[in-house]
């Protein structure tokens, strides 16, 4: 068997490098026919990203409809697929395609013997020359996150010796594991936050039935493949920016790889393919109709500040209290970007004012846990600096109260707020901030009375180990309700504006 493999992996929405890479496919895979070579095309997860708008507002369907175009034989499930949007968009997204698409170790959490969607497989026989080539696809572990939506992902090798048997059964010669554990050399793995994680090496030492792994999710360039015995293990980094080419010569009999050649194609300066330009362009423009939807209208200029409160993210608290039915909201202001002008609100205007995947949370806690949790928030040095600069990310700013709440505090900087009072002048510079009284309804606050507080998943969670989350403080025997968990804050908004009709 002679077997030119074709890959790239954790593209996360970069939509514009896949007609450069489908121009190399298509070179590519026309030069290895010419020589007798069978040409597998394979995704190696995470081609979607929240923080790609086409990708976002389509779910991760827009990736995935250019991928199709491309000619992609399988895929993997990757964290960027399945820890965003949740169980119905990943149905929709695993409907949307006609190639396989892969992820053994993510099942139902009720039920466990399932897979986590109707459609998604564990792994696929593809049959070339009157040979069948077997794929096993396996995602990372994410020991939180998934079970919000209803699946979990799995120790990994428990699914692979499962695999491997069943394909065995079904006569492959060659399997092949399409991997988005990720690989790193031992003293990277140190850093990785766990340190413990079921990498690619792992799994060819384990299951050395394994002929070759096509991996992603650490984003890792490996200029020549990972040699595990005889198991070639290659990743092409991130980003569309390679493509990586793995010719293998495979003695049919014993599925083992008996010469291999690998190379890695830039795709700078590349001439993108026509016919996938053509392709991308038409689902932006489809992707960008579901923008221009009109919600609702502003009957006043709503403004934003991340440095004094804001009255645009003020009633984003309101709205989370009305759709959490609960008697406060507190959030961070910075999870707004931008205000609203008055006039009519399309979802493109909300959609760029609210970006990112903050979920929505509700809770039955005392008095005092707000007060914590206001006194931390105000605490925050990601108050005044970037939660993430990687991604350009702005400060998380002042706490967002809904208008039935007013806030006295001190900051060591003097501003002003319609709904807070903010002493004048209080402090001097480099002193931190100190919350004075917390007013509900016109009431002080009472230390011992539950509430039930809607915020977000980042200061209202039941994380008491990690101090960056720790804001609430749950007690045990506490409960937090993730709220419609399939929406994240902008749609939740976007629920909320379409009641109302008009908001001010």
């Amino acid at each position: 068997m002679r077997l030119t493999i074709l890959h790239f992996n954790d593209l996360h929405g970069r939509l514009e490098q896949l007609p450069r890479l489908a121009t190399l496919i298509q070179r590519e895979r026309a030069e290895a026919l010419t020589r007798g070579r069978t040409v597998l095309v394979l995704d190696g997860g995470d081609s979607s990203d929240r923080a790609v708008w086409e990708s976002d507002i389509t779910q991760g369907r827009a990736n995935f409809a250019v991928l199709e175009a491309m000619g992609v034989q399988a895929t993997v499930v990757g964290n960027g697929e399945a820890l965003q949007w949740g169980r119905t968009a990943l149905q929709k997204l695993v409907a949307s395609v006609h190639f396989p698409v892969l992820a053994a170790n993510l099942v139902d959490l009720a039920d466990p013997s399932r897979l986590a969607v109707p459609g998604l497989q564990a792994s696929c026989v593809i049959q070339a020359d009157g040979l069948k080539i077997g794929i096993i696809g396996v995602t990372a572990v994410y020991t939180n996150g998934y079970d919000r939506f209803g699946y979990i992902s799995t120790d990994p090798l428990p699914a692979l010796q499962r695999e491997v048997a069943a394909l065995k059964t079904r006569g492959a010669h060659f399997i092949l594991l399409l991997s988005h554990l990720g690989y790193a050399t031992s003293e990277e793995k140190k850093t990785w936050l766990d340190p413990n994680a079921f990498t690619d090496d792992e799994a060819a030492t384990a299951c050395p039935e394994i002929g070759a792994i096509v991996g992603g999710h650490s984003h890792v360039l490996l200029e020549a493949p990972v040699m595990i015995g005889d198991i070639p293990i290659v990743q092409v980094g991130e980003y569309g920016r390679y493509l990586g080419r793995l010719d293998l010569d495979v003695n049919p009999d014993t599925g083992r790889v008996v010469r291999h050649e690998y190379c890695l194609l830039p795709t700078e300066d590349v001439l993108p393919a026509s016919t996938i330009s053509a392709t991308e362009e038409f689902v932006r423009e489809e992707a960008s109709h579901l923008l221009d939807i009109r919600l609702g209208a502003a009957s006043v200029d709503l403004p934003h500040f991340f440095n004094q409160p804001s009255p645009f993210a003020n009633r984003v608290a309101d709205a989370l209290r009305a759709i959490c039915q609960a008697e406060l909201g507190i959030l961070f202001s910075g999870f707004v970007y931008q205000g609203l002008k008055a006039g009519p609100i399309t979802r493109r205007d909300l959609y760029e004012a609210i970006p990112g995947s903050s979920h929505v949370t509700a809770a039955q806690v005392s008095g005092a846990q707000i007060r914590r949790m206001v006194e931390r928030m105000l605490a925050s040095p990601y108050r005044t600096e970037s939660f993430n600069p990687k991604r350009n990310s702005p400060p998380l700013g002042l706490p967002a109260c809904s208008t039935n709440v007013q806030l006295v505090y001190d900051l060591p900087s003097p501003f002003g707020s319609p709904t807070g009072v903010l002493r004048e002048g209080a402090g001097g510079e480099g002193e931190s901030s100190a919350l004075n009284d917390i007013l509900i309804d016109g009431h002080p606050l009472d230390s011992s009375r539950r509430y039930r507080l809607a915020s977000t998943y980042y200061t209202l969670n039941p994380v008491t180990d990690e101090p960056e989350y720790d804001y609430i403080g749950l007690e045990p025997g506490q409960v937090i309700e993730n709220v419609r968990v399939e929406e994240v804050l902008w749609e939740i908004v976007e629920d909320w504006i379409k009641t109302a009709g008009s908001i001010a």
